[in-house]
């Protein structure tokens, strides 16, 4: 059992009692983002919390239990994390990721920078996806294009990526120009063509349970029989820790649902077989951690820009913080899975 120390916790008002009673975690940020509290370790704080176990009261687990009968990605929805989130504009994105603009995960092993980490992590995809030169690769949620450009950089493949984001697609696109990279500004369910390799970076935390077989189905729609496919998600891997939360899902990422580690064979059951899964959520700690510290020092560019006010400031610093201290704590871990359509007939080595 994990205790939080009272020197780490300051409350300001008597307020912030009543919110988090009423409201749960978000009362608890949006206090936080009101400036009702502060702690000396905000990391540390959520870990513990997290190494406790969070404690859900019955009407919260009632309200998830409804929710989870609904489908809150429908086309029309998976629009709304674009405009709360992904298109809050590239300066602020430009100001906090490292040059190569991941939004997603690094891989830390043998780098000694987020920039070096994120160029492991895009050639650990490239090696577990086997490419050979001239192939055709589709990317489903492309993010900055950051993959797709290192691929036809580096591997001589040709990729075309789907993404909703309009922001996005059309740094993705001046990033890419010279390449042979194809953007289009379609949801991944509309994927067309039929590609050697098939790949999906931080994509499926937007997907939800509901269209889980719709994603292996359009993957395998779009894959040649002998192709591969890799999965890169943030996976729940502890079954007491609820996959979604109100404020995240008010705040930063709207009807976003995270992945079980189950998920990857239920919903995939007849279509694929897991070839290899690799999970280095404690990379991701670090990964935010390298965010939270570019989020600070450039605060003062990121600024100027009215809209990113002090409220925004506590908002994006509680959603940083607070996401590595889950990592941290292992309750969130980031997986990749390899998935072939009946088996490789050699046989797949695991890439590390």
């Amino acid at each position: 059992m994990y205790i939080i120390s009272p020197t780490l916790h300051k409350v300001y008002t008597n307020k912030f009692y009543h919110r988090c009673a009423v409201d749960h975690s978000l009362g608890f940020g949006e206090a936080y983002m009101e400036g009702w509290w502060d702690c000396d370790d905000h990391v540390e704080m959520v870990f513990r919390l997290a190494k406790s176990g969070p404690y859900r009261p019955p009407s919260v687990k009632l309200r998830d239990t409804l929710e989870y009968m609904v489908n809150r990605q429908t086309l029309p929805r998976s629009k709304e994390v674009i405009k709360k989130h992904y298109d809050l504009g590239n300066d602020l994105y430009e100001n906090f990721l490292d040059s190569t603009m991941n939004y997603t995960c690094a891989y830390w092993k043998d780098a000694a920078n987020l920039e070096q980490a994120q160029l492991h992590k895009m050639d650990l995809i490239a090696r577990k996806l086997k490419l050979k030169p001239g192939m055709h690769v589709l990317d489903l949620g492309c993010g900055f294009g950051s993959m797709a450009k290192y691929l036809a950089e580096n591997y001589n493949v040709s990729v075309v990526a789907y993404n909703i984001s309009e922001e996005q697609v059309n740094y993705a696109r001046k990033s890419c120009s010279h390449l042979p990279v194809e953007v289009v500004l379609d949801d991944y369910r509309n994927a067309k063509g039929i590609y050697d390799r098939v790949y999906s970076v931080g994509l499926l935390e937007h997907v939800g349970r509901h269209n889980y077989r719709t994603y292996f189905e359009v993957v395998n729609r779009c894959l040649k029989e002998d192709g591969i496919h890799l999965l890169h998600a943030i996976t729940v891997v502890h079954k007491d820790v609820p996959n979604k939360d109100r404020w995240s899902d008010t705040y930063i990422f709207p009807n976003g649902e995270l992945p079980f580690a189950k998920d990857y064979s239920t919903y995939s059951a007849g279509l694929f077989i897991i070839e290899d899964l690799h999970n280095f959520g404690y990379d991701y700690y670090k990964t935010l951690m390298a965010w939270n510290r570019n989020f600070d020092k450039n605060w003062s560019k990121i600024s100027q820009n009215p809209k990113y006010d002090q409220r925004f400031y506590r908002m994006w610093k509680n959603y940083l913080q607070g996401a590595a201290a889950f990592f941290k704590s292992r309750r969130f871990n980031l997986c990749q899975v390899v998935f072939s359509k009946d088996g490789l007939p050699e046989g797949y080595d695991s890439e590390r």
